[in-house]
């Protein structure tokens, strides 16, 4: 009987690392996210840089794949359940979706 109770724990503890592996790919992914936004960000906002039709549908496009991907790792950081902070991934998507819009 001790045996399963040794394997039980064994498998709750790998469970558990693994939910925290994944979540620690997701909120680098999340960060590597900001990081290119914020870089875009400065960049259009450069008083030398001026947007062509083409730049700002690129420019739009860019930004909804970045909202999207962030949607994702919002429903897969809501299923892990470690470190889920539905504020603060609702305020990094209205952020893109500012940038995006061009209001910034």
């Amino acid at each position: 009987m001790e045996s399963y109770a040794f394997y039980n724990s064994h498998n709750d503890y790998m469970e558990h690392w693994e939910r925290y592996e994944r979540q620690n790919i997701l909120t680098q992914r999340l960060f590597n996210i900001i990081v290119q936004a914020n870089w875009n960000k400065r960049i259009i906002r450069s008083p030398h840089f001026i947007l062509s039709a083409n730049d700002l549908e690129i420019h739009k496009n860019r930004f909804t794949r970045y909202i999207d991907v962030v949607n994702v790792i919002s429903k897969e950081m809501k299923m892990l359940n470690i470190n889920y902070d539905r504020k603060r991934l609702n305020k990094i998507k209205n952020i893109l979706s500012k940038i995006r819009d061009y209001e910034n």
